[in-house]
């Protein structure tokens, strides 16, 4: 079930090789539990912990939208976090940047300090769509323009109080690395009641497609460094490989629709 639409351009000025990061078990529920045990109904698990550089996880800072389809749905999966209340998070391009969810907002799975996996209803969505102007982007949440984006390259940020504080970028982070990517490989996915209603072992069909160009996000914010403060499932983007996050600053197309879904 993919929602958003067009495709858009985001500038990342400050495009760095993407390093390795190193994926802890934490004390609170891990990716892995999150992700394998809860998240993916059918198929193979993932290799998510340890060493990116050994696993099934990628630290590319910077994203372009999929060459297979030109719609996007975002899906806010999970926060486990003291700051979950005052936390943001949304897409930038160089300095610029649109909020899409706040810690005001409501999701569809719940956690106390483990995750626990009920799945609630709400309605607080954001769909994001972009124009295109005099070689410029604007971007527009709900049919309300936000903000004015450049180029095809995009990152997300974790925010706290509105603005951005961490990014998809090691480099905007002093050099450390505090986000992860996963890419699907065919699994079958519950992402809660609104999403997949119906969706079990017993009724795969009603669960999401995990595919190569859909991938789950993670964002550290502390120090424990297990990447699961905030967690963000994004349908139909590519990365942007090493040489173009060096060189490109172009003009393209990206849609991204958004739906935040979880909160602590």
């Amino acid at each position: 079930m993919k929602l958003a639409r067009t495709t858009l351009a985001v500038a990342c000025l400050s495009a760095m090789s993407a390093q390795a990061a190193f994926i802890n078990n934490g004390s609170e529920a891990n990716l892995s539990e999150i992700i394998n045990d809860n998240l993916i109904v059918s198929g193979n698990s993932v290799n998510l912990l340890g060493d990116t550089k050994n696993n099934d996880v990628s630290t590319e800072p910077f994203f372009t939208s999929s060459p297979d389809g030109s719609n996007s749905t975002a899906t806010f999966l999970i926060e486990i976090t003291s700051m979950l209340s005052k936390q943001s998070f949304g897409i930038y391009n160089g300095d610029d940047y649109v909020e899409l969810f706040n810690g005001a907002d409501e999701g569809s799975f719940t956690t106390s300090g483990g995750f626990n996996g009920p799945v609630t209803d709400n309605t607080n969505r954001a769909q994001v769509s972009f124009d295109i102007s005099g070689g410029s982007y604007s971007v527009y949440v709900n049919n309300q323009k936000k903000g004015t984006f450049a180029s095809e390259e995009f990152g997300f940020y974790l925010g706290r109080g509105g603005a951005p504080l961490i990014y998809s970028d090691a480099e905007r982070n002093g050099g450390v690395e505090r986000f992860v990517a996963i890419k699907g490989k065919g699994q079958r996915i519950n992402l809660g009641s609104e999403i997949t209603y119906g969706c079990s072992e017993d009724t795969p069909e009603k669960c999401v497609l995990w595919e190569s160009d859909d991938y789950i996000l993670g964002f550290e914010d502390g120090s424990d460094m297990d990447y699961n403060d905030m967690l963000v499932y994004v349908e139909d983007i590519v990365p942007v490989p090493e040489p173009e996050t060096l060189a490109l600053l172009g003009i393209g197309l990206f849609g991204l629709g958004v739906v935040r879904r979880l909160k602590a």
